[in-house]
């Protein structure tokens, strides 16, 4: 009996023994478990917000690229404009430097039509506009600019518009048929004719303008007639009608 009940205790003992290291086990496997539930819930969390970062540089990148594709838009658009504008100024360019040869040859040309009217006028005129008619080039090489050119075309015009219907009176010193001089008062109508007497009133001459120059004949015979005519100029005398010789060529 005692000797049965020995081996039920060593029977329990060894059950009891396994079912202890069954326990331990257990017990392990489940704080395992434990730790491994936890890592995986750190490591989720852990994701989820680098997942939120991520999203976030996702937005932001998307925003950069958006606001970038945006920029490149508008900078080719401008880029286009520039080169249509970089075209229309070529254009105009090109126009404007046609204009000014254009406008280059035609000053040109107006400047030796007014260069062969200057030996058509009265020396007194001619002295009076040589100021401007002496910057007038004589060939195409100049450094006047265009404008400046226009201006002394204009100013001598001008000043001869002025002048074309006005009659004058002015002393002046002509050589005579023998070759000695004499003062004379000269009578101008506009630039079409001029008589000119001396104070004497026994010398006269006719002028006219010619291609070359003035042509002045010695007419004595009108003298006093060239002399009367001043005369009524000057309101020295009354007016009345004087026959003078005008030469139309």
């Amino acid at each position: 009996m005692k000797k049965q009940l020995l081996i039920i205790l060593a029977i329990s003992s060894a059950a009891f023994g396994v079912h202890a290291d069954e326990l331990d086990m257990t017990r392990e496997t489940l704080s395992k478990w434990v730790e491994t539930r936890k890592l995986i819930s750190e490591e989720k969390q852990g994701w989820e917000l680098e997942r939120e970062i991520l999203g976030d540089r996702i937005d932001l990148v998307r925003n950069e690229r958006d606001t970038l594709s945006k920029k490149i838009h508008e900078t080719q658009s401008l880029i286009t404009d520039a080169d249509k504008k970089r075209e229309d100024l070529v254009k105009e360019k090109d126009e404007l430097k046609n204009a000014s040869a254009t406008l280059v040859n035609r000053i040109f040309t107006l400047e030796r039509e007014v260069l062969d009217l200057l030996t058509m006028l009265p020396e007194p005129v001619q002295d009076r506009i040589k100021p401007l008619s002496q910057r007038i080039p004589k060939t195409q090489e100049t450094d006047l600019s265009l404008s400046e050119r226009y201006q002394n075309v204009i100013g001598i015009i001008n000043d001869l518009n002025k002048g074309a219907g006005e009659i004058t009176v002015l002393s002046e010193v002509k050589t005579l048929a023998d070759g000695t001089t004499a003062e004379v008062q000269t009578l101008y109508i506009g630039y079409s004719a001029a008589y000119s007497c001396n104070n004497n009133g026994d010398v006269a001459f006719v002028g006219s303008p010619t291609s070359k120059g003035w042509k002045w004949e010695q007419k004595n015979e009108m003298a006093q007639t060239v002399a009367d005519s001043i005369s009524i100029l000057k309101n020295e005398k009354v007016a009345a009608f004087l026959p003078l010789p005008v030469r139309i060529d």
